[in-house]
């Protein structure tokens, strides 16, 4: 638990500030929450409260501003730490036999929930089927959740325990195959019925604070200090709303959270409603799925699917009408949009309100993902002044089925962070847990190298969209402040700046590209108070 800290220097340490200036060896102070020095050692140690603050020696490691991971399903990560992980299947069989498996020591009555797998990385990447999932011979619903989020696969029972029959399934979302037969795979929200179905009975409300709470002191194991949470009710990926509640009354929550939903929230209705510790963000639109599940919506037919260009949600007239409705209520919206053809409907929604007031506190509308983006796109939204929420960690994920969904014409606009610097877009990081691991140094190390794990292809995918360490820290700190509009208090070390920040187990500038994923925090404080400090 947090061990409260009322004045405190951090000395001997290489403060980075997110500024253009370089690292600086100095010391930050802390009294309560607030920083009130951060500079040379000589000068914090002329001010009066220094002779009797605890000391701490950094060693000449670096000091962060606290880390933010700008979108995430925090409860679905939660509910999924209890799940059957099928992230390491590495084939169809495999996947199959783990479920067997689980089986063997489940009630038969209980849901066989698994998660994050990956065909795409199979020889056979075919996906399971409702047949072979019956053919286990067991007698649990299944549930099974693709790593993408955006693709769920059933067996019957899981069927019957919705009070569904394959006659009921109808729309895009459901996949048949050439005979016209359900295949046991839903596309984006059309499992809703079925994840309902196994949502029955399992612990909710106040009862599951206790593991949200040892989710959160694991981001801040990491380093996080902040999180923009997305509730996502449509897709099974809803947020327990009342336990963060709960832990916020009690005063027990160890990072700080801001909610985007797709669904009106109970006693919130505008963006900033809240406190530093809780509070909302604004409302949240799903305009397509995945790369990998091939549901991003494009505007040409997939490279290794020609009968498809992907889903849209909802119509380019409906989806405007929406974000409209949400700016003049003063609720910055939180778009996800992974295809060109939804980047399109996202610039022409931020067209639409032009002609409106600004949001309050110069807040600006956020496209999630931004994954396959023309260059004309990319003009567009720097014009607009679009927050672009992207997620460095898939690129390790998704360099091999990139260039077969899109083609190697279009691969340049695959992830061109660099381009969208260059155009001033401003741009935060995430992981959008739990599809990737919530790890910040793993996502920075990504933005970096743009490498798999096995360090290829040498010198990086499409090396000329690498970003810098700088760049690359800047969207975990300072960026996500910007991005909703808090960025007087929070994103640096600053006098007079909230005392969230990070001391790390080395000199970040002096580590080797390569190595930047084995970065570890030594402490973590979040709001004057240690929220983690590892054990030596």
């Amino acid at each position: 638990m947090r061990r409260e800290v009322r004045a405190l220097v951090i000395e001997n340490s290489r403060i980075w500030n997110g500024s253009p200036v370089p690292s600086l060896t100095g010391s930050v102070m802390i009294e309560g929450d607030l920083i009130v020095a951060a500079g040379k050692q000589e000068d914090v140690s002329c001010l009066p409260s220094f002779r009797n603050a605890l000391k701490v020696d950094a060693g000449g490691a670096t000091v962060l501003p606290g880390m933010t991971d700008s979108h995430l399903h925090l409860t679905a990560l939660s509910r999924q730490r209890s799940a059957l992980s099928l992230f390491e299947a590495p084939s169809k069989k495999a996947l199959l036999e783990m479920i067997r498996a689980r089986a063997t020591n489940t009630d038969p009555d209980e849901w066989i929930y698994g998660v994050r797998f990956d065909n795409s990385r199979w020889e056979d990447t075919s996906l399971p089927t409702l047949e072979e999932l019956d053919e286990l011979d067991i007698p649990n619903p299944v549930l099974l959740l693709r790593v993408c989020a955006h693709l769920h696969l059933v067996n019957s029972r899981a069927l019957q325990e919705s009070g569904l029959s394959v006659e009921d399934l109808s729309g895009a979302g459901v996949v048949r195959d050439e005979k016209g037969c359900f295949t046991g795979a839903l596309h984006e929200s059309f499992a809703h019925p079925i994840v309902e179905a196994m949502k029955r009975g399992t612990a909710g409300g106040k009862k599951e604070a206790g593991h949200l709470l040892e989710t959160m002191m694991e981001l801040a194991s990491q380093g996080i200090t902040s999180v923009h949470t997305c509730n996502a009710a449509s897709y099974g990926l809803e947020e327990n709303i009342e336990a963060y509640r709960c832990l916020h009354a009690a005063g027990e929550l160890p990072i700080r959270m801001r909610l985007y939903s797709d669904e009106a929230v109970p006693g919130w209705g505008k963006s900033g409603q809240g406190d530093d510790w809780l509070c909302y963000g604004g409302r949240k639109f799903f305009l397509d799925g995945s790369l990998g599940g091939r549901t991003a919506a494009m505007t040409f037919p997939y490279e290794d699917a020609p009968s498809t260009r992907g889903m849209l949600n909802m119509d380019t007239e409906e989806f405007c009408e929406l974000v409209r409705k949400e700016h003049i209520a003063g609720n910055q919206v939180q778009v996800h949009a992974i295809g060109d053809a939804a980047i399109d409907q996202f610039i022409d929604a931020m067209e639409g309100v032009r002609d409106l007031e600004p949001l309050p506190g110069k807040l600006h509308h956020r496209i999630v993902h931004v994954q396959v983006c023309r260059p004309d796109q990319i003009d567009s939204l720097a014009r607009l002044g679009a927050v672009c929420d992207i997620q460095p960690v898939f690129v390790p994920s998704d360099i091999h089925i990139t260039e077969p969904r899109i083609g190697v014409e279009r691969q340049g606009w695959a992830y061109a962070w660099k381009s969208m610097l260059q155009k001033g877009l401003l741009m935060t990081g995430s992981s959008d847990a739990p599809v990737e691991p919530t790890n910040p140094w793993r996502g920075i190390w990504a933005a970096v190298n743009r490498v798999e794990d096995d360090g290829t292809p040498q010198g990086g995918w499409l090396p000329g969209q690498r970003l810098t360490i700088d760049e690359a820290l800047a969207l975990y700190t300072v960026n996500p402040a910007k991005a909703v509009g808090i960025q007087e208090r929070f994103g640096s070390l600053r006098p007079g700046m909230a005392a969230d920040l990070v001391i790390l187990d080395r000199d970040i500038h002096k580590t080797p590209p390569e190595d930047l994923r084995e970065v570890k925090p030594v402490m973590t404080i979040v709001g004057g108070e240690v929220g983690f400090i590892r054990e030596s």
